[in-house]
């Protein structure tokens, strides 16, 4: 548990408990009421399970009782799947969070989660319109039932709406092209942070030639837990980076200063190519994300710097299009993954020159654009389909052709 210094409100342990099987919980029947202080809370499945404990009550408007409602309605509108009601409970000003928070729901509702529980263990009172909560966020993932929880310091605001979450307690830099939102703990890595991306945004410009038309957002997280929490719940390991369309870059801060650069070259490929098209496969994502952000800082391809030879990455293109990046566990099959789809967008460029490149995203962008954030399940074979036909029409040949023409030049690869 976090300590901090003054000017905060401790509360006996609040514990809102969401119980959502995996066959997916029926909602409460009973409102959650709004609770006193110290008390231990239920919002169950079944109908009137909401049981305060009989403790003095502390007044309605204390930072702790707004909190504890806040969170209490979160879990309540999660125990339903009413995407609605969530939004509710989100500051609808800021638009990236809100659509990130939009995105987070929708994959929730895919996710198979049981026991999720937030406890409400410190809040402070910043000003008349802020709050700080020190949260404690448990639940169990998958059919095993997997551990997860996180510790974080959550801020709400008072709006003409009533009180919103809204978002992490972050602190906030400006550099020449990016915010930088960071977690007070990892204000050192922030600090490489704001320099490194900075590199990493003009070797991005060098390569892809495309720009963004505004400051990206980067968010810094302290572990990697909280930042698959923050992207999708539902990848089966813990990752270093996350991009979606319209969304922030995320990114696990402790870590080498020398990552930064590429990671986040890697990232803002992502977020320039999504803003064009998010008919997007995963093998071409990530490769356009590989070559064109990780390699330029790495000085050379895998097979150049002898880390793979060119028959290891020689994968018919049908081998990315069945491996499930989201799903992968084994280390080296995600390796290769990212080695394999960032050569193919090597051999594109390098067979057929950047402009056609260019012009199969343009192509592709075409497709209309989905409603929500990246969704496996949905969307990943209609959007290889979609790149089949880009291919077709702007390279003038079928699948096994360019599977074909791919796996010749990989094999020529010294």
């Amino acid at each position: 548990m976090l300590i901090h210094k003054t000017g905060k409100i401790t509360t006996a342990l609040f514990v809102l408990i969401l119980l959502a099987g995996c066959e997916g919980a029926k909602p409460a029947a009973s409102p959650v009421p709004p609770m006193p202080t110290n008390t231990i809370a239920l919002v169950s499945p079944t109908p009137d399970t909401v049981l305060p404990t009989a403790v003095p009550t502390a007044p309605q408007d204390s930072p702790q009782v707004i909190v504890t409602q806040l969170v209490a309605a979160r879990l309540k509108a999660m125990q339903a799947r009413d995407i609605e009601q969530y939004l509710l409970l989100i500051n609808e000003a800021d638009k990236e969070f809100y659509l990130e928070q939009r995105n987070w729901f929708l994959i929730y509702q895919d996710a198979v989660t049981s026991d999720f529980s937030i406890e409400v263990q410190q809040v402070e009172k910043i000003n008349e319109t802020t709050l700080v909560a020190s949260l404690k966020q448990h639940y169990l993932y998958g059919p095993e039932k997997a551990e997860r929880t996180i510790y974080y310091d959550e801020k709400y605001i008072q709006t003409p709406n009533g009180w919103k979450d809204a978002d992490l307690n972050f602190e906030v830099k400006e550099t020449a092209h990016f915010v930088v939102k960071y977690q007070k703990d990892v204000a050192a890595n922030a600090a490489e942070v704001f320099e490194e991306a900075e590199k990493g945004y003009a070797s991005v410009m060098k390569t892809l030639e495309l720009e963004i038309p505004e400051k990206a957002t980067i968010k810094l997280y302290s572990t990697q837990e909280q930042l698959r929490q923050s992207s999708d719940i539902r990848v089966a390991y813990l990752f270093n980076g996350w991009g979606e369309d319209g969304e922030s870059i995320k990114l696990y801060a402790r870590r080498e200063r020398a990552v930064f650069a590429p990671v986040i070259a890697h990232e803002l490929v992502h977020k320039i190519t999504l803003e064009l098209t998010d008919s997007l496969n995963s093998w071409l994502a990530e490769g356009l994300a590989t070559y064109f952000g990780n390699q330029p800082f790495r000085g050379g391809n895998l097979v150049e710097l002898k880390q793979y030879t060119a028959k290891e990455l020689a994968k018919p293109i049908a081998w990315l299009e069945e491996t499930n990046l989201i799903q992968a566990t084994d280390g080296e099959t995600i390796r290769k993954f990212y080695a394999v789809s960032g050569m193919v967008v090597e051999f594109v460029v390098k067979t057929y020159g950047l402009d056609q490149l260019k012009a199969l995203l343009n192509e592709l962008s075409k497709f209309p654009r989905y409603d929500h954030g990246f969704d496996y399940g949905q969307m990943e074979l209609e959007n290889q389909k979609r790149l089949h036909q880009a291919i077709k029409t702007v390279l003038g040949m079928d699948q096994d052709t360019f599977t074909g023409k791919w796996l010749k030049w990989i094999e020529a690869q010294k």
